[in-house]
C-alpha cells in the first residue's frame, strides 16, 4: 500500500527554502499553521495523490461524452467569473463611465 506524504514548504529568515514531511493531513495543516504563527513566509503544502491513476482532467471526449459516459458540458464561457448576458461594450469599457 502506498502512503501519502504531505510536504510543507516555507522560507526561513535568511530566505532559504525549507520543508518537512508529514504522514497525516491534520499534522501537516497544524505544522503549516504553526510556521505561520512563528512568522515564517511563503508557506505552502503539497502532496502526491497516490491513488491517482491518470492525468488530471478529462482526457477524451467523444460525441459529447466523457470516457465514463457522462455528458461533457464544461466550456471556457461557463467558468467561474464568466460574464453571461453582459454586453461586450460594458465589459470592454475600461473607463468605468
Amino acid at each position: 500500500m502506498k502512503e501519502t506524504i504531505y510536504k510543507v514548504y516555507w522560507t526561513d529568515a535568511d530566505g532559504e527554502a525549507k520543508f518537512i514531511d508529514f504522514h497525516k493531513l491534520d499534522y501537516a495543516l497544524r505544522g503549516a499553521a504553526s510556521l505561520r504563527e512563528q512568522g515564517f513566509k511563503f508557506i505552502t503544502m503539497v502532496c502526491e495523490n497516490v491513488d491517482q491513476v491518470g492525468q488530471n482532467g478529462v482526457d477524451e471526449v467523444k460525441d459529447g461524452k466523457t470516457p465514463d459516459g457522462e455528458d461533457y458540458t464544461w466550456s471556457k464561457a461557463h467558468r467561474a467569473g464568466a460574464t453571461h448576458g453582459v454586453p461586450h461594450s460594458i465589459i470592454d469599457n475600461k473607463s468605468n463611465k
